[in-house]
């Protein structure tokens, strides 16, 4: 008996061995991660060499398939492990479960199972200076604590911790202290999952800016550059305002290439400091191209001059052309004045010619802008601009608005300035997961300012982003009103509030949403309400899925908001990454309408 089990077993270790080493090669078509509760599934595959490919993949973007290895595997949950650790989780432990396999296909599907325990949480910090100074770290640290990514109650993970050692070496860098280090040591308690954080700073001497060099310019002068710094010689070496004397010399677009380097000697501490500046100056004279489609402006084109360093200094000179069926022709031109009013203030000239074909007017426009804004901050732009425009509305045939109208032309002059703010930190740019953007708008047309009509035009607008797991939730409110200081109460149609699109309610076309002429022409209105909410959610490659829900309409008086007769709309699309931009696909159902079709929409860009 002895003897045929020992058969029985010798007979089934190769066969084991055989079935093992026969999923080698095989190509992975999917892995699934079961308890990660924390950290998602596309963060973990990123960071580890293990992918998973589908076919379609493999078929349309000749992606190769990540073959099966055992010995890469095991290597890979270890690595597995180690980024877990690196995120807080030091009792973490992954096995690979049983695989899933299809012989015929030679294709598998991996299981990854991921015990988290519980992760290390932040205690209490501490900032220890090793020389005398004359800082309070309890001042500092209150300064610093709003920054800080490890404050108490958080969640200990390696690369915030180098984060903060950068921010708290930066802060003393930017009160003179050029050569400080921070290092931390960790007071660790397993059994509560806790730590405490010190943070000891070497500051050094302080020190101070000494003589600027600039090199690699051509034709912009070194005069010219050196008038951008944010410091002067002899000033207390300040780390950000090195840093901000860098992004000033980037933002003027005369560069693609600009270092600001201290050329600090730790040995000696030496000081002052000098500083070098290197510029790569980008071509004075470029052009860009474009085309594409969309199903309102359909075939749209365009082409776009620059010449850099217009009369010497900054200044720059744009010449923009552009067809679509929206603007058959639109040619621009801006003079651009950088560091009008101080270094962050911006005034250009800006004379245009603009035919406008809406669904709701047609309407040439001659005129001439000029804006003077001013960056207060990274996110927060304020603008002024004074326009004055010479207006030529092409009118239908039996335009109730105009009845005693013999021409089928209808010229008039506005004049007046506009006011606008715009806070943005919602990033990316071209599709924002996360933060806030909200633009607000005052404009006041004739008045002191001499126009054919005299009103006043408000709006405001805010989209917010917020990641819900691997997708995105966005939402956005926009409301307006117009109010006329005539007795006639007329306000030009290119001013007026439209609803409905592609950017807008998508149940409905192109301003079709809101009061209409006798012919079924929008109309358009002085009192707007719209509101959207889209939940955008990643499927494979570059290509995402949306669902969307928006509510809103048009009112022909002001200070008008009727919420009961509001357009509902849902629907559904696709969008697929591109270098400049996601390509657009929705389509839009108006709700609680019978008479409604939906309707189809192919743009470039979100939504919102």
């Amino acid at each position: 008996m002895r003897f045929w089990l020992l058969v029985f077993i010798s007979f089934l270790l190769p066969v084991s061995a055989y079935h093992a080493l026969a999923q080698e090669n095989f190509e992975v078509r999917k892995v699934v991660f079961s308890g990660n509760k924390t950290l998602k599934k596309d963060f973990l595959l990123e960071k580890m060499a293990l992918e998973e490919v589908s076919y379609l993949e493999k078929v349309f973007t000749k992606k190769e398939p990540f073959l099966y290895s055992e010995e890469l595997i095991n290597i890979d949950l270890e690595r597995l492990e180690r980024i877990y650790q690196s995120e807080g989780f030091l009792f973490v432990k992954a096995t690979l479960q049983p695989l899933i396999v299809n012989q015929n296909k030679q294709t598998l599907k991996l299981k990854i199972k991921i015990e988290e325990e519980e992760p290390v949480i932040t205690d209490s910090i501490a900032i220890r200076i090793s020389e005398e100074t004359n800082l309070n770290t309890d001042s500092l640290y209150k300064k610093l604590s709003g920054q800080l990514q490890l404050v108490h109650g958080k969640r200990f993970r390696d690369e915030a911790i180098k984060q903060d050692i950068r921010l708290i070496e930066d802060a003393f860098k930017s009160l003179g202290y050029a050569y400080a280090t921070a290092d931390y040591t960790l007071d660790l308690s397993p059994e509560e999952s806790s730590t405490s954080i010190f943070y000891s700073v070497q500051a050094g001497p302080k020190a101070h800016i000494g003589k600027t060099s600039v090199s690699g310019n051509k034709h912009v002068s070194e005069e010219f550059i050196k008038k951008q710094l944010r410091y002067s010689e002899g000033d207390r070496y300040n780390k950000s305002r090195l840093d901000k004397t860098r992004q000033d010399l980037y933002s003027l677009q005369l560069f693609r290439v600009v270092s600001v380097l201290p050329e600090k000697d730790a040995k000696t501490y030496q000081s002052p400091i000098p500083v070098n500046i290197y510029v790569e100056e980008a071509p004075r004279l470029s052009t860009r191209f474009g085309a594409g489609y969309g199903t309102e402006d359909k075939f749209r084109t365009f082409l776009d001059f620059n010449y850099r360093g217009f009369l010497g200094g900054a200044r720059r000179l744009n010449l923009y052309l552009k067809h679509s069926a929206l603007e058959p022709y639109a040619v621009r031109l801006r003079w651009i004045q950088p560091r009008f009013l101080g270094l962050n203030s911006t005034i250009s000239l800006n004379p245009f010619i603009v035919r406008n074909l809406e669904p709701g007017y047609d309407t040439r426009t001659f005129g001439v802008n000029i804006p003077l804004s001013y960056q207060f901050n990274p996110w927060l732009t304020g603008k002024i601009t004074y326009y004055l425009e010479d207006v030529q509305q092409h009118l239908e045939a039996g335009d109730m608005e105009f009845p005693d109208q013999e021409s089928d032309k209808f010229l008039y002059n506005k004049s007046g300035f506009l006011l606008s703010a715009v806070y943005n930190n919602s990033t990316p740019a071209f599709s924002p997961a996360s933060g806030i953007n909200l633009s607000l708008g005052f404009k006041l047309n004739g008045h002191l300012f001499g126009s054919d009509f005299n009103y006043t035009r408000l709006w405001g607008d805010v989209r917010s982003y917020h990641k819900i797991g691997t997708g995105i939730l966005a939402v956005r409110a926009m409301a307006g009103n117009i109010s006329s200081a005539d007795a006639s109460g007329f306000i030009p149609v290119e001013d007026r509030f439209y609803s409905g699109g592609s950017n807008s309610i998508r149940g409905w076309n192109r301003s079709e949403l809101g009061p209409k002429r006798e012919s079924g022409t929008p109309l358009g209105g002085k009192s707007i309400f719209e509101s959207n909410a889209e939940i955008r959610y990643p499927v494979i490659w570059k290509l995402s899925l949306v669902a969307f829900f928006e509510a809103g309409n048009v009112w022909e008086e002001s200070w008008t908001y009727d919420f009961n007769d509001l357009g509902y709309a849902a629907g559904s699309g696709l969008r697929i990454e591109t270098p400049i931009g996601p390509v657009r696909f929705d389509v839009g159902f108006p709700l609680w309408n019978e008479k409604k079709s939906p309707q189809f929409f192919i743009s470039v860009g979100q939504a919102f």
